[in-house]
């Protein structure tokens, strides 16, 4: 086999020669011993640049040599600095101009790099320049060229083997057409043909065995439909080969093997020509080895990627042997491990437990998720969030990240059945055949903020009677609060001193602690002061909320002061002949309780000489001195009643009286009220019903007490009976019916007596027209002891028919 093809095949090889002498020391940083270029790169670019360092020295010389030799490689060095003896310099490598990279004609470059310096053994340090093949459907670059594409076979080679391939990567969609318009010699045309993709084989029947070495020369277009995309010139030069070496009919180019099947397992089979065949590695590999004489290669040991991952790609250069161990041919086979999926990916955390307040942001990031394949192949992963019908809609994954996608909500009864926890798992799983998974499990507990400070509800305004007695029920204070536990709350009343009310610190009730007076303090304005516990029970200012609100408690005037009159006594002296529109005494009564208070004349109002207006006293009509008729007395003592009357109690009744001396001055012009009768008035009744107290006696107290009225009405009907029967008696018993009559018929005479002789006097009550006075008590004894002797008759007694006449004596 040729060198050049030879060296295509091989893998990478590094040689390292540091051979140091007392004088110094180069050392290379930055140094990269696999370069890759591609194949259709410019002049000029850099394809490899790294550092010397050189200790106690300089360099001398750098020297860039390629295998296969070719003169593309150009490189530059540098001196950047240096530090106390030690020197630094910098070497670049890049492509001369021209250039002509083929990766269908040379596919590897090995770069020797040889560092000389004065005092410093040589240094020597080699670089793999790989060709990278630009799928750019063109033909070759060196095929293009004014010299053409050379090819070295030797005539060994075996059938329908490749020799050159034309365009590096065609599209079948292109329908290229190879066609060789002419060669050298013209039976060339015959022997040779390009197929379909662009590839030029050895002949079918091989090149056979001559002494001298053949030459062939192709001319070859390619055309699109009638288009020329390009053409040139392929030279073939057969090798010859003096003795015959064993020729390989059977050799798989690439095997593909799963790692981790232990040691035996069969890899592949080479098959050589010729008798007695021994096969060996030509390359020591540790990884496989190979049967000498039947050619199958089988694997010495379990191949593991995931321990060394060198093992992926092993190209076996294999060497087949005549008997005589004299003439031998090389076949490469690459052997590729494919990565088996046999370990979950790796995540960290593994689990990711954490606590977060509840007002924690939307799109916050509770944690990033690390993960790695560790085949491999280390293929892609992909991430899903996988949570439960409670942590639904609670979580996203973004980014390798875990983060919220809505708030989370301590205060809700759905967090107390989940105890204030919420779960999801992030599922990792790898690209690999068959797919393998890893579960990130996450808990993330929600811790309470006390974000909502107490709400007061509800009215705002009591009241209580003012003779209510202590612990009364006034009013609850009606307050809630959203955090949870719900209305946790704790009441209590500010800055309100003395204390007059209580209110319970769990329930709100506000209740009295003495007794009230609305006379004293009417209204009552209560700050009360409502904190949230947040599942406390000591008083934390740093974590609660606190709330404050005004209550108005109006206490109800209950009639329980009666009137106050200063001063309670009142002596005044008026004449007799006093107007009765002017008062004789007002009154200055005053009541907590009430603002409306009602007078009136309960005693000593002789002949109803006296009415009270309001809290003012007038005299009814002139008073009458006259001794004939009716006499007032020249003194009056009189009981004012003075009564309260409160709206909001009207059931109890509390009064004052007031005694009021009236000294009556006569005036010799009275005269005695006349006789004639005024006009009747139809008076009005006004029936005021006035309920103290109410009581409801039993049933049985009812019946007993309808008896007994029944039997004493019965006793009282016979007694009068029998008095009426007996004039004495009924006169010892009734006198006030007799002289009642005889009162009211006195009283007529005697008032047309007064009239008359007022009429013939004159004075000054006869121009005034006063109202006949009414007379005395002495004058209406005589006249009824007069009338009665008048009325009684010879013999016997009558019933009288007058019911104003008494009953004679017996």
């Amino acid at each position: 086999m040729e060198l050049a093809s030879f060296l295509r095949l091989l893998p990478l090889v590094l040689i390292v020669r540091n051979d140091f002498s007392d004088g110094g020391e180069i050392i290379l940083e930055d140094f990269t011993r696999i370069v890759t270029v591609p194949e259709n790169s410019l002049p000029g670019t850099n394809i490899l640049e790294f550092q010397v360092v050189v200790f106690d020295d300089e360099i001398a010389a750098i020297t860039v040599t390629s295998t296969p030799k070719d003169d593309y490689f150009l490189f530059t060095f540098r001196k950047t600095h240096q530090v106390e003896g030690t020197n630094f310099y910098t070497v670049t490598i890049y492509l001369k101009d021209p250039v002509y990279l083929d990766f269908e004609w040379i596919r590897m470059y090995i770069l020797t790099i040889t560092i000389d310096g004065f005092n410093t053994d040589r240094y020597v340090e080699q670089a793999n320049l790989l060709v990278q093949d630009v799928p750019d459907e063109r033909c070759g670059v060196q095929f293009q060229t004014p010299g053409g594409a050379t090819v070295h076979v030797k005539e060994t080679a075996a059938p329908l083997s490749q020799i050159y391939t034309i365009v590096s990567a065609p599209s079948p969609a292109n329908n290229f057409t190879y066609t060789i318009t002419d060669s050298v010699p013209a039976s060339a045309r015959d022997e040779f043909s390009v197929d379909q993709t662009g590839r030029i084989s050895v002949p079918l029947r091989g090149f056979g065995h001559k002494a001298e070495e053949r030459k062939f020369e192709l001319h070859i277009t390619v055309t699109q439909n009638t288009e020329v995309i390009c053409s040139g010139i392929l030279r073939i030069i057969v090798t010859p080969v003096r003795h015959w070496p064993p020729i390989f009919i059977s050799a798989p180019g690439s095997v593909t093997i799963p790692e981790k099947q232990g040691p035996e397992y069969y890899v592949a089979q080479v098959t050589a020509t010729g008798n007695s065949v021994h096969y060996h590695l030509m390359t020591h590999s540790p990884a496989y080895k190979i049967g000498e004489e039947s050619g199958i290669i089988r694997t010495s040991s379990n191949l593991d990627l995931d321990q060394n991952s060198g093992l992926a790609i092993n190209l076996l250069v294999i060497i087949a042997f005549d008997d005589s161990y004299r003439y031998s041919s090389v076949a490469n086979v690459t052997v590729y491990v494919r990565d088996v999926n046999d370990h979950d990916p790796h995540c960290t955390p593994p689990i990711f437990v954490t606590e977060i307040p509840e007002t924690t942001p939307k799109e916050s990031i509770l944690f990033h998720l690390t993960c790695r394949d560790p085949d491999y192949s280390k293929t892609d992963l992909s991430y899903s969030l996988v949570t439960n019908e409670n942590s639904h809609f609670k979580f996203m994954y973004y980014a390798n990240s875990v983060r919220l996608n809505e708030s989370l909500d301590y205060d809700s009864a759905e967090m107390v059945g989940l105890g204030f926890r919420y779960t999801a798992e992030v599922i990792v799983t790898d690209a690999g055949t068959p797919p393998r998974t890893t579960s990130v499990s996450v808990l993330v507990t929600v811790s309470q903020v006390n974000e909502f400070p107490p709400v007061f509800h509800g009215i705002r305004t009591f009241s209580v009677p003012e003779n209510s007695p202590a612990n009364t029920l006034v009013g609850i204070v009606n307050a809630t609060d959203a955090d949870w536990v719900y209305n946790n709350l704790r009441f209590s009343i500010v800055g309100h001193s003395p204390p007059a009310f209580y209110i319970h610190p769990y329930t709100g009730e506000i209740s009295t602690l003495v007794p009230l007076d609305f006379e004293r303090i009417g209204t009552y304005t209560l700050t009360i002061q409502a904190v949230d516990m947040n599942r406390n029970e000591a008083f934390d200012s740093f974590h609660q909320r606190t709330s404050y609100t005004q209550y108005t408690i109006n206490v109800q005037n209950v009639n329980d002061l009666p009137p106050v009159c200063l001063p309670p006594f009142y002596k005044e002296t008026i004449y007799s002949t006093r107007g009765n529109d002017l008062p004789i005494v007002t009154l200055s009564c005053t009541d907590q309780d009430s603002e409306l208070l009602n007078y009136r004349i309960v005693g000593g109002n002789i002949n109803n000489r006296f009415i009270c207006q309001g809290s003012s006293l007038f005299s009814r009509n002139t008073f009458s001195y006259n001794l004939d008729g009716i006499s007032d007395p020249m003194t009056f003592e009189l009981l004012v009643q003075v009564t309260d009357s409160n709206g909001a109690d009207s059931k109890v009744v509390l009064t004052t009286t007031v005694i009021v001396i009236v000294h009556v001055v006569p005036w010799t012009t009275t005269t005695p009220s006349p006789t004639t009768p005024s006009a009747t008035r139809n008076s009005e009744n006004k029936i005021v019903t006035l309920l103290d107290k109410y009581w409801k006696p039993d049933t049985w107290f009812v019946v007993v007490l309808t008896l007994v009225s029944a039997m004493a009405a019965v006793v009282l009907a016979g007694l009068l009976r029998k008095c009426c029967s007996s004039s004495w008696c009924c006169k010892q018993i009734f006198p006030q019916a007799q002289l009642a009559g005889d009162l009211l018929q006195v009283s007529g005479s005697l008032l047309d007596a007064e009239a008359q002789k007022g009429n013939d006097t004159g004075g000054p009550t006869a121009e005034k027209k006063q109202p006949p006075s009414i007379i005395s008590l002495s004058q209406l004894q005589e006249g009824l002891i007069s009338s009665t002797r008048q009325q009684e008759p010879a013999g016997g007694c009558e019933r009288p028919r007058s019911p104003h006449s008494s009953p004679c004596m017996g």
